[in-house]
């Protein structure tokens, strides 16, 4: 067959383009999602906690003067102790712990209110400083809640105010100047599609705050905008949430995934009959709720929780169970074994491969949130066995 030369020259050019773009979308469905553990750094000295508990307090103190509330309770404990996880001498054990164990991301809680940043020693001074830092990628989880003493949380009305967290598109342009100067130009920043990844933890504040979501998109496109001249690229934004019916909205405002923090409850135990929840069902429930956040509107990217027990940030006395519920004061996840873990490892796996819009990343909470029960880091009853279940991932 004769195919005339211009043809050709039109066809070769074709694939020189095809060849040059970016690649789109969607992994493939087989391919393994990238691993990204939620790193919360509550555990080392901080000017703010010094100024509202006293030098020296951190999370550690209510670990350790926790008591067991009912029999049998098991109590995550930490097999290395209380270490400084702002020193990175520590930040690099993390480090070489998670990367052997199938970890490619540490997701930082990030503490961002009007300017006012808190908790970020743990990656400015430890990760970023860490001889082995480029074994993993980091990325940051904006915590735009309120900070509430919820240390320990007063057991009848609401905990007081410490720090508000306030929203307008001046500051939120100041805290996208600070991450492209200090966070965005680093190689192993994580890029989700050659995206900068950016978590959003109320997103319905957010949206609310900056009133709805046609303006949360304008300030969302002016700050990929600003990435993009500055030769960052875009950035992807990533809504947390819970509810699939806020999907359409939050596609409205410009976020580009949606993903959960995690998932605490199963919806068989309730307060105050029924306060334990079997870690078997709310493995069960992990997949009714990744079923149903994939509505095809947005990527979903799964979280698989490793447990649910807050009452570290109870107030000692008590009782239980508690006659009230509200955080931190709720139902406990109780039996979550490492076999059991396992077993959900596996259900997301094969949520990943069936999903509509297969996601590029799982999230796991957490690796480290010791006064809520959900751990990968090593505990001293298992050990290392729940990271384990992870890499064989």
């Amino acid at each position: 067959m004769n195919i005339p030369v211009s043809c050709l020259l039109i066809l070769v050019a074709g694939l020189s383009v095809a060849m040059t773009q970016p690649a789109e979308a969607q992994p493939a469905r087989n391919a393994r999602p990238e691993i990204v553990a939620i790193y919360f750094p509550g555990y080392h000295q901080d000017d703010h906690y010094d100024s509202w508990f006293g030098e020296g307090w951190n999370e550690w103190k209510l670990l350790a003067q926790a008591p067991a509330r009912f029999p049998n309770q098991r109590l995550f404990r930490p097999a290395w102790g209380d270490f400084d996880e702002a020193d990175p001498v520590w930040m690099a054990r993390q480090i070489s712990l998670a990367a052997d164990h199938g970890v490619d991301v540490f997701l930082f809680d990030w503490y961002w209110s009007s300017g006012v940043k808190i908790l970020e020693r743990p990656l400015e001074h430890a990760f970023l400083q860490a001889t082995n830092q480029s074994r993993l990628k980091y990325a940051l989880m904006w915590a735009n809640h309120d900070w509430r003493n919820y240390f320990p949380a007063p057991r009848d009305g609401e905990a007081p105010l410490l720090l508000p967290s306030r929203t307008s598109p001046r500051d939120f342009g100041r805290l996208i100047d600070y991450c492209v100067t200090n966070y965005f130009a680093r190689n192993n920043y994580w890029r989700v599609q050659r995206a900068l990844y950016f978590g959003i933890f109320d997103s319905e504040s957010f949206m609310k705050q900056l009133g709805g979501p046609g303006e949360a998109r304008r300030v969302l496109e002016n700050a990929r905008e600003h990435t993009r001249r500055g030769g960052m690229g875009a950035i992807h934004f990533a809504a947390f949430h819970g509810d699939p019916g806020a999907v359409p909205r939050l596609r409205d405002a410009g976020f580009d995934s949606v993903t959960s923090y995690n998932i605490v409850a199963s919806s068989k135990a309730s307060l105050p009959d029924h306060p334990l929840d079997l870690y078997g069902d709310l493995v069960d429930h992990h997949a009714v709720v990744w079923k149903g956040m994939d509505t095809g509107m947005l990527p979903y990217f799964p979280v698989l929780t490793v447990g649910w027990d807050c009452t570290p940030r109870w107030a000692l006395d008590t009782p239980f169970p508690p006659k009230n519920g509200g955080y931190p004061y709720g139902t406990v996840v109780v039996s979550n074994t490492p076999a059991e873990f396992g077993r959900l490892c596996k259900l997301a796996r094969e949520h990943v491969r069936s999903a509509k819009l297969p996601p590029p990343a799982i999230l796991v909470n957490a690796w480290n949130e010791w006064t809520e029960g959900s751990v990968l880091l090593p505990e001293k009853e298992h050990g290392t066995a729940f990271l384990q279940k992870l890499k064989d991932f």
